[in-house]
């Protein structure tokens, strides 16, 4: 353990002489400068700050067991009861004091530092990639991360960062856990504020490179000259005396030239000058040609001359791929190995960034950056950038941060309407001013610059458009205006933010990401994506540029919502196309007008609304293809169960995501038919990962269509059993129904096969593509799927206790699912989850902590009076009908049983011997009683005798209420009482539901 004499011995900017060597003694545990992380046998250095004073907290530190304070000014010392340790700058002890205690990491990596006003971020990212491909193991500290290359090459992300450069203790653990790792290199962004407060102690770099210097910090350092003396200490006090001074040149901001008076601070003989003339410079470029897509050129390095291309686009990434290149040549890294290096890099994140719709291909519609300029200098290079690269409009959206620098605001106001043709002003991060005031003192720029305030509907006008300004406070509104109106050949700038994920109103953090906010944009329905969609026809137009959501109810649309109006069997949807215009529709879809248009409401004409409601979930799930993955479950029998057991475990796996909304996307309810499904994956948007979508039927070829509208990546057909007879016939004609899914699905995407039902193994020989298998039983498993249990425990009310294996991987779990059925339904889940890339432990943990929802699904619940029912009165058909009788029967001790049973409909001439089924198999599971309803009690109660039941034990009843009346009875009786179980069960037509209400309600109401 660290004593104080130690720390003392080996910084001499610490004074300790007064201490007594017992005082000297003191063992440290930790160090920090913060009050409130003081723990016992802490040292605590009370630093001056700019905001506060850390002397101020002593008697706190004091009082959480610190064992020492290091401070300034010995009149401040008074009465303490800990030793003092004086020093004349805390700003200093503390960063060398973080040295000593972690052992001098920084001695033991090679470090690159860069400073600058813009183009560390980039810089840093491309040194990054060079270092890698030259074998070494990089860290980054830097504006987006921390993270490192560990010794098996894989990146690691200490956590985003909260600084771009840290302060000195958390930057000393990062050196210390960066070496422990094994990492050789750290490439670090050294800010100026950083510099200017002591935060790097005597930390030295054997590269410092210097990239710019322009506008900005201003209110912090109050000159440009102050500035660039901040700067400057990275060269003057912190570069080895071996080391190489990198000067970015070719960049003049006012009428200084930084580069070249930094080159004049820096010895000759270390110096590595980079540019685009070759006169001076030892680093250039010539031949350049620059596209949206990148640029090529031919590289001088120190007279080596390479080839080169980059994907990063603009002049001023040409300069940060010359300042990394010198980096190279200052670490001694070969020309071949830098420009291979270099060229690995495809983007940066917030850095001109380019972001399309996932599943659109490059060149459609307009090209979108997302950059961090958030300077005058900045984004007049972006902007200088991106107009010769603009074929057609350059649209620019930007604001300015609260509490920060005001100056440039009218600054960036000019320059953005000097080179956009269209200039959106809007809010950046507010902070504690009002977004309003900060838009105030932009727009004079804006308004100097020669562009006049317009409209948006003037600004976009698809035949004749104006160029000029516009402002919207909410920055959401500001970038889905611009991305969604641009037309094909439009370049739109999304200023500011960069790589941020958050905004910052007042002393609130939200989320808010620039790049997922342009894709929901470029998502949001407008005309040309309502017709791509349908391939309708317009019957009138309106200038309304974009909508809101798809809505198929005018009592629930919006305002700005697209009314799609469908007929149905007891409802035309038709006949409520005004009522929805009146409410606020925007838009409307139809099989035909009405006889006369509301002006200003865009009508689209289509020949079948409801194959158009389809077509609008497919193009958009199209749109997101690549970014969002799917997942479909159908089968007879369990299917709302996997869905949401899939559901836990894409929840498990999404803990992580920050993304503004749920990333998870799933049907809900009923959600899964024709109607159902579309509505279901129409609200899927950038911030969604993973969507769980169930599909239902009851005719042939219904599958087929839900699967070309989701096109999932996964597809999962649980079981097939007898359900649906009636409209698909048989068994037989059940299975090829649900086979579609199957047939219809990619050659990419991922079957998931239930391997101990034969009919769908049988559907899986017949597809193409990767296929992954579950079984619960031994005969299951001689097909050797990936996903099996073994060791089955029935807990009875408690649950399945199992032994999952995926793959090579086991665990013994235990589920608060019942029944056996119900382990088969949590392998398909875990299959799906290991198809969707999940790992093991997650989708264990997931299935471990399921809570099923009590939703007529096999829902316990305990009476008062401990009477306790299962009702599972959501669905039934023979197989759902049988598992929920074994797994009742299988609860409780020395205790009766009731079956509460509905018909199972929909199952065609197969009706009666289907009932008989069910009646011998309740008599065979030792049920005390027998309570039935429907067209076919009869031939329940029939088997049921037949099995051995007692016919006095056998009740017919023309209702579920009435059933409920018997019940009631049996527990005045003592029929039934505590420790007893009621299983209600039967199709969702038979509404067995009212049984439970009815029950309840009778023995909670008042007497």
């Amino acid at each position: 353990m660290m004593t104080l004499a130690y720390i003392v011995e080996n910084l001499s900017i610490l004074e300790a002489d007064h201490l007594s060597e017992a005082a000297l003694g003191t063992k440290i545990v930790s160090i920090t400068a913060d009050s409130r992380q003081v723990v016992p046998g802490s040292l605590f250095i009370a630093v001056c700050g700019g905001k506060t004073d850390g002397r101020l907290f002593v008697p706190e530190a004091i009082e959480r067991g610190c064992v020492a304070v290091v401070m300034e000014g010995r009149h401040w010392a008074g009465e303490c009861r800990v030793p003092l340790v004086f020093t004349e700058d805390s700003h200093a002890a503390v960063s060398e004091i973080a040295a000593c205690w972690h052992g001098y990491p920084a001695e033991q990596l090679c470090l690159v530092g860069i400073t600058g006003t813009n183009g560390k971020t980039t810089t840093s990212w491309l040194i990054e990639s060079m270092l890698t491909a030259a074998g070494f193991r990089p860290g980054v500290i830097g504006t987006v991360n921390y993270r490192y290359c560990d010794r098996k090459g894989i990146v690691h992300v200490i956590q985003d960062a909260p600084l771009t450069t840290p302060d000195p203790l958390a930057l000393q653990s990062l050196f210390r856990r960066m070496v422990d790792e094994g990492v050789t290199h750290v490439i670090m962004e050294v800010s100026s504020h950083a510099l200017a407060q002591k935060r790097l102690g005597r930390t030295c770099f054997d590269v410092a490179l210097f990239t710019n210097l322009s506008h900005d910090h201003l209110d912090y350092h109050r000159s440009m000259e102050t500035y660039f003396a901040a700067k400057q200490r990275l060269f003057q006090k912190h570069l080895k005396a071996t080391g190489s001074a990198v000067v970015v040149k070719d960049v003049i901001s006012g009428d200084t030239d930084w580069s070249e008076e930094m080159c004049r601070a820096v010895p000759a003989n270390s110096l590595i000058r980079c540019g685009l003339s070759k006169k001076d410079c030892q680093v250039s470029a010539d031949k350049v040609v620059q596209t949206v897509d990148g640029f090529h050129c031919q590289l001088d390095l120190k007279g080596a001359q390479v080839e080169f291309f980059s994907r990063l686009s603009g002049g001023y990434n040409v300069l940060n791929v010359l300042a990394a290149a010198g980096v190279g040549l200052g670490l001694g890294i070969p020309p071949e190995q830098i420009c291979d290096g270099l060229m690995r890099v495809e983007r940066i994140p917030g850095r001109l960034e380019r972001v399309c719709l996932p599943g659109v291909l490059s060149g459609a519609g307009p090209t979108i950056f997302v950059d961090y300029a958030h300077t005058p200098d900045a984004l007049d290079n972006v902007l200088r950038t991106l107009q010769p690269l603009t074929t057609r409009r350059l649209i620019c959206v930007f604001g300015c941060g609260g509490d920060r620098d005001r100056s440039k605001r009218p600054q960036m106001g000019s320059i953005a309407v000097q080179y956009a043709n269209v200039t959106i002003i809007t809010s950046d991060n507010p902070r504690s001013e009002q977004p309003e005031a900060i838009i105030d003192e932009i727009v004079p720029g804006a308004a100097q610059g020669g562009r006049p305030h317009c409209s948006v509907a003037a600004l976009f006008d698809p035949a004749n458009p104006e160029d000029g300004y516009t402002v919207f406070v909410d920055r959401r509104t500001a970038i889905a205006t611009a991305c969604s109106l641009a037309q094909s050949g439009d370049t739109v700038l999304i200023a500011g933010k960069g790589h941020e994920n958050y905004q910052i109103l007042g002393t609130v953090k939200q989320y808010f990401d620039d790049r997922q906010e342009a894709i929901n944009g470029l998502l949001r329905w407008n005309r040309h994506h309502l017709l791509a969609a349908t391939e309708g026809v317009v019957i009138a137009d309106s200038k309304a540029g974009i909508f809101e959501n798809i809505s198929i109810d005018s009592r629930t649309l919006r305002t700005g919502d697209v009314f799609v109006a469908l007929k149905g069997e007891s409802f035309d949807g038709h006949h409520y196309i005004d009522a929805a215009v009146q409410a606020g529709a925007a838009a409307v879809v139809a099989e035909q007008a009405p006889v006369e248009c509301t002006s200003g409401v865009l009508y689209i004409q289509v020949r079948d609304s409801l194959q158009a409601l389809g077509q609008l979930a497919a193009y958009r799930r199209q749109l997101l293809k690549g970014s969002l993955k799917v997942a479909a479950i159908t089968g007879s029998s369990g299917k709302t169960t996997v869905k949401e057991l899939v559901a836990a475990i894409f929840n498990e796996a999404l803990l992580p995501v920050r993304c503004g909304v749920d990333p998870l996307l799933k049907t809900k309810g009923n959600f899964n038919n024709l109607v159902g499904l579309p509505l279901s994956l129409l609200p899927a948007e950038a911030g969604h990962r993973l969507a769980v979508l169930e599909m239902g039927m009851n005719a042939p070829g219904e599958i087929a269509q839900l699967t070309k509208i989701a096109d999932p990546d996964i597809g999962c057909i649980n079981n097939v059993h007898p359900a649906h007879l009636l409209g698909l016939g048989d068994l037989h004609g059940v299975a090829a129904a649900k086979g579609e899914l199957f047939t219809g699905m990619r050659t990419d995407a991922v079957r998931v096969v239930n391997c101990d039902d034969p009919l769908v193994r049988s559907l899986a020989d017949r597809a193409k593509g990767k296929q992954i298998g579950f079984a619960a039983s031994a005969a299951g498993r001689r097909y050797n799927p990936l996903v099996r249990s073994t060791r089955q425990v029935n807990l009875g009310e408690q649950g399945m206790r199992f032994t999952l294996h995926i793959g090579s991987w086991k665990r013994r779990i235990t589920v608060s699912l019942h029944g056996s059925h119900n382990v088969s339904n949590c392998l398909a889940a875990a299959a799906v989850g290991h198809a969707a890339g999940i790992g093991s432990e997650t989708i264990a943990h997931a299935l471990i902590n399921h809570a099923p929802a009590g939703d007529k699904r096999l829902a316990i619940a305990e009476l008062p009076g401990g009477l306790k029912v299962v009702n599972d009165a959501y669905n039934a058909n023979p197989a759902s009908m049988a598992a929920g009788l074994h797994t009742v029967a299988s609860f409780g001790a020395q205790c009766r049983r009731v079956a509460a049973l509905g018909d199972m409909l929909e199952l065609g001439p197969s009706s009666e011997r289907l009932h008989a089924d069910i009646g011998s198999l309740v008599a065979q599971l030792g049920y005390d009683r027998l309570l039935l309803t429907g067209s076919f009690a009869g031939a329940v109660a029939d088997a049921a005798r037949k099995g051995g039941m007692n016919t006095e034990n056998i009740q017919i009843f023309p209702s579920p209420q009435a059933m409920a009346d018997a019940v009631w009875r049996m527990l005045a009786e003592g029929a039934l009482g505590k420790g007893d179980w009621l299983l209600i069960k039967g199709s969702r037509g038979m509404r067995m539901e009212q049984l439970f209400d009815e029950l309840l309600h009778r023995i909670t109401a008042p007497a």
